[in-house]
C-alpha cells in the first residue's frame, strides 16, 4: 500500500500508515469482499485425499480398504506403439553399431554411424522410460515403469506441467529430481483428468486487492504459455537462409525459406492471443494477452460461442475490439466451471 498523504509504502492489511499516521483507505475492504465472493473464488488448500477424484463406483469401494490402491494400466494401442518404437529404433542402432566395427567398406564412415547410432540409443532409452501402470492411493500415486517405480505425492515438491495440442490430446510431465515422466491423455485417460484437477486446487487464488481498492482473485493457466522467442528466432533463421540462397541465385531454396518464415509468423500471431491470465472481479473478469488486457462483464452479448472438442471439453469465444480469445476448460478448468455457472452453460 502506498500512502496517499506521504508516498510512503507499507502493508495492505494495516489500519493506518506508519510514517504519518494517515488512515488506510483500503482496510477493511478485503475482508467485506471475502465475505461475498471468498466462497466461490478460493478453494481448499488442506490436505488432498487422492480417492475424492475417483470417478468409477467399483474402483472406489476397492479403494477404501486399508493401505488399498487403485491400478491404471497404460491403454494397449499406446502399449503397443511404445513396443513397436523401440523396435524400430532397435534395428538401425544394431545396423550402425555393426558398419563401425565389422563391414569393412562402412568402417571409413564411423562419425556418421556413430551419431546415428546415439541418436536411436537415445530414442530407445526415452520410450523405455514410458509409464506402463499408475497405482493410485490416498495420499500418493507412484509411476511403474521398466526400470522400477517411482513414488510421488499430492504436492508442491512435483513440479507439474499441463500441455494441450489438438494432434496429441491433453498429457502432463512429472519431474522429480532428475528424472521426468510424461502422462497422456490417450494412454492414462483417468488420471491425467485427476492430475489437472489435484494441481489446479494446490495452485494457490489468494484474494488481491488492486490500486483502486477493487478485490479480485487471479488464476494461471495449468498450460504453460507459448514461448514467443523460438517463433522470432525461427523466422529470422528462415529469413537469413532465404536471403543467403538469393546470393547464391538458389531461387528455390529461398522461396522455400520464406514460404516457412511466413507460416512460422502467423503461428506466431495466432500464439499472441493466448491468456496467460485471467482475473476474476464479483462483477467481470479480465484476460490478460500479450496485446493487453482485456475486461469482460457476465453480459451473453459478450460471449460470442462455446464449443466443446471431440474429448468433451469446454471451451469460451470470446470477441472485443477485433480480438478473438478463448478459455478453455483444459487450461483453466476452474474459471471455466464458474463461467458454466454465471452463463448458464451445460
Amino acid at each position: 500500500m502506498i500512502c496517499p498523504k506521504c508516498g510512503e509504502e507499507y502493508e495492505d492489511d494495516m489500519q493506518c500508515c506508519l510514517w504519518c499516521d494517515a488512515p488506510n483507505p483500503n482496510y477493511g475492504r478485503v475482508e467485506e469482499a471475502e465475505r461475498k465472493v471468498g466462497s466461490v473464488q478460493k478453494r481448499n488448500q488442506g490436505e488432498i485425499n487422492g480417492f475424492d477424484y475417483l470417478e468409477h463406483s467399483d474402483e472406489v469401494d476397492f479403494a477404501q480398504r486399508t493401505s488399498g490402491y487403485v491400478v491404471f494400466k497404460i491403454a494397449k494401442f499406446e502399449f503397443v506403439k511404445t513396443v513397436v518404437g523401440m523396435l524400430f529404433c532397435l534395428g538401425p542402432f544394431l545396423f550402425s553399431v555393426a558398419a563401425m566395427f565389422f563391414v569393412e567398406e562402412l568402417k571409413s564412415f564411423w562419425p556418421l554411424w556413430l551419431l546415428v547410432s546415439v541418436c536411436f540409443a537415445i530414442c530407445i532409452f526415452v520410450l523405455s522410460r514410458t509409464v506402463l501402470a499408475v497405482k493410485w492411493y490416498k495420499d500418493k500415486f507412484v509411476l511403474k515403469t521398466l526400470y522400477g517405480e517411482t513414488e510421488l505425492s499430492f504436492d508442491k515438491s512435483v513440479f507439474a506441467e499441463f500441455g494441450y495440442e489438438d494432434d496429441k490430446g491433453f498429457s502432463v510431465c512429472l519431474k522429480k529430481g532428475k528424472w521426468s515422466f510424461v502422462l497422456r491423455e490417450k494412454a492414462f485417460p483417468e488420471v491425467t483428468k485427476m492430475l489437472c484437477r489435484i494441481y489446479d486446487e494446490l495452485n494457490p487464488k489468494d484474494l488481491v486487492l488492486g490500486e483502486n481498492g477493487s478485490v479480485y482473485a487471479e488464476f494461471k493457466p495449468l498450460k504453460r504459455p507459448v514461448a514467443m522467442g523460438w517463433y522470432i528466432a525461427a523466422f529470422l533463421f528462415n529469413i537469413f537462409i532465404g536471403l543467403g540462397d538469393i546470393l547464391v541465385s538458389d531461387s528455390g531454396n529461398a522461396a522455400f525459406a520464406f514460404l516457412f518464415a511466413a507460416v512460422v509468423l502467423i503461428c506466431a500471431f495466432y500464439h499472441l492471443s493466448d491468456v496467460f491470465k485471467i482475473r476474476w472481479y464479483k462483477d467481470k473478469f479480465v484476460l490478460c494477452t500479450r496485446f493487453g488486457e482485456k475486461a469482460f462483464s457476465f453480459d451473453k452479448s459478450e460471449l460470442q460461442k462455446t464449443k466443446r472438442d471431440e474429448k468433451g471439453a469446454l471451451k469460451f469465444f470470446f470477441k472485443k475490439d477485433r480480438g478473438s480469445f478463448v478459455v478453455d476448460e483444459r487450461v483453466f478448468p476452474e474459471v471455466a466451471a464458474m463461467m458454466k455457472t454465471h452463463y448458464g452453460v451445460e
